[in-house]
């Protein structure tokens, strides 16, 4: 199997202000090391080396941090500082190329074993990973779900069985099906502020998106700066 990614990384980081008021959150350290090479060399170890890195803010930095990185290209959302990661998706979606993509938010620090999990699961055109705990909230991008099946997926749940850890696989037509909901959903009211995935709940609802549980892997989504420090004292490679 071919594999292409594409990282989510425009967005401005605000809750995590002084530190990205001049570089974006990708390029925090962690480690010593920036979460983007962090993902990179993740994403190379699975057999991944065709990447794009969406921008925006602070473009020109991310850009520069990618010039040594053969393989790995960075496409601007223009509109970063209106739009969320929706349109992000929309600006890359000539880069879900090869037989499937990768779509990893650019917070997101995971053991290998994730994207293990994801490329050995039973193959369907969509797969999130998700994972499971007692008690979700606000901030918590919840799911719903039957056995295998993604039911809903969304902030706003009052019910919910899982997360999303923002980390999803698209094989053959999942990436068209995606991309057609995401052009769908920006071209509607609201849609320059959506988050992708309002795209993958309204395919949910009608039965193509599939859930692969990475629960006891090792993973965090860096938003705050006490994010950051528990990501400080978690063992990556």
């Amino acid at each position: 199997m071919v594999l292409s990614a594409v990282i989510l990384a425009a967005g401005r980081g605000a809750r995590l202000a002084p530190l990205t008021d001049q570089r974006p959150k990708c390029l925090l350290p962690v480690g010593g090391r920036a979460i983007l090479d962090r993902q990179l060399d993740a994403l190379a170890r699975a057999g991944v080396h065709e990447v794009a890195v969406v921008t925006g803010h602070a473009a020109e930095t991310v850009e520069a941090h990618l010039a040594a990185r053969p393989g790995v290209l960075s496409v601007r959302n223009l509109d970063h500082a209106t739009t969320d990661n929706l349109a992000s998706c929309h600006a890359a979606r000539d880069h879900f190329t090869d037989d499937s993509t990768l779509l990893l938010n650019g917070d997101v620090l995971f053991e290998d074993g994730v994207l293990g999990d994801l490329l050995t699961a039973a193959p369907v055109p969509i797969l999130i990973a998700i994972d499971r705990k007692p008690l979700y909230d606000a901030d918590d991008m919840k799911v719903v779900t039957t056995d295998t099946r993604l039911s809903r997926i969304g902030k706003h749940l009052a019910q919910a069985d899982g997360e999303a850890i923002g980390v999803t696989l698209l094989r053959g037509a999942g990436r068209a099906l995606f991309l057609s909901q995401v052009a769908t959903r920006l071209a509607e009211p609201g849609g320059e502020r959506a988050l992708y995935p309002e795209a993958l709940d309204a395919l949910a609802r009608r039965d193509q998106v599939g859930v692969r549980s990475i629960h006891g892997r090792r993973w965090i989504e860096i938003d705050t700066a006490d994010d950051l420090a528990a990501a400080e004292t978690m063992p990556w490679r």
